[in-house]
C-alpha cells in the first residue's frame, strides 16, 4: 500500500505570489532586516496580516537564510609573511610558554539573551559576496 499526496490539499496560501516576490525584494534591498523589520514595512501594502514566521518562511522557499557577514578580510601577501615570521619565532616554545598567550579568536556562547550580531539575508555559498559584505 502506499501513498501519495493530492495536489491541493494543505491549508491555502496567505499571500499571493506577487506579495511573496515583495518580500523577498525587501529582504534582498534591506539584507540586515529582520523578519519583524520586514513584516512591519510590507504591512501597509498587503491585505491581509503576515506573521514574521511566513516571512520567514516565504524566504526560506527563495534559499534566503539569516546568516552572519563577512567582517574580515582576506589576507594580503604581507599579512601572510608576517604571520608566518611569528609562527617560526614561536615554533619551539614549552607548554608553559604557550600558556601565557591569550587568544582573541575563540567562540563566543551566550545563554540568557540574543548575541546582538549583525546579520543578513543572503543564499548559502555566497559569503564572500561583496554585495552580502
Amino acid at each position: 500500500m502506499s501513498f501519495t499526496r493530492r495536489p491541493g490539499s494543505g491549508r491555502l496560501r496567505q499571500t499571493s505570489h506577487r506579495e511573496d516576490r515583495h518580500i523577498v525584494r525587501n529582504a534582498r534591498i534591506q539584507q540586515t532586516a529582520s523578519p519583524a523589520a520586514i513584516q512591519a514595512q510590507i504591512a501597509p501594502s498587503l491585505g491581509t496580516p503576515v506573521s514574521s514566521r511566513t516571512i520567514r518562511r516565504h524566504l526560506a522557499e527563495e534559499h534566503l537564510g539569516s546568516r552572519r557577514p563577512l567582517r574580515v578580510l582576506p589576507l594580503t601577501p604581507t599579512h601572510r609573511r608576517l604571520r608566518l615570521e611569528w609562527c617560526r619565532a614561536r615554533g619551539n616554545w614549552t607548554a608553559m610558554e604557550w600558556n601565557q598567550v591569550v587568544f582573541n579568536d575563540e567562540s563566543r556562547f551566550n545563554l540568557s539573551s540574543g548575541d546582538n550580531r549583525v546579520r543578513v539575508w543572503r543564499p548559502g555559498g555566497e559569503r564572500l559576496n561583496p554585495v552580502f559584505a
